[in-house]
């Protein structure tokens, strides 16, 4: 085994993931943001507020390639298109790829964009 000589039986526990550990925090970075729906997919899901229900984000891309102006706010919907849902991070901007609505299923977020009044300008809290 790699590296089992330097632990030397030593062992550590991760706290337990409550509720408000889920929630994400928009003014974090995509990086932070990403790997936190990554961490919590499949069990818990990360949840988000929008027009103060929860929305459950499973699955994301950091997008690295499109420049931002300051005027735009962390978790401020950047742009929204028939298949494709961009927010503003502390650092930069995150592609919601699958999402779950409060009371309903796990989507792709094109067929949640479909039935979504959903749009540019409008906040994550």
């Amino acid at each position: 085994m790699v590296g089992a000589e330097n632990q030397k039986g030593e062992f550590s526990t991760a706290p337990m993931i409550n509720k408000e550990m889920a929630k994400i925090d928009w003014k974090k970075t995509s990086k932070e943001i990403h790997n936190l729906i990554r961490g919590l997919n499949p069990v818990m899901g990360a949840y988000s507020l929008y027009n103060d229900k929860k929305i459950k984000i499973w699955k994301t891309k950091i997008i690295d390639n499109i420049e931002i102006k300051d005027n735009y706010l962390s978790g401020e919907i950047f742009k929204v298109s028939k298949d494709e849902l961009i927010v503003k991070t502390g650092d930069g901007l995150l592609s919601i790829l699958e999402i779950q609505p409060e009371n309903k299923k796990k989507m792709a977020i094109k067929d949640y964009l479909n039935g979504s009044q959903i749009k540019e300008g409008d906040i994550f809290k």
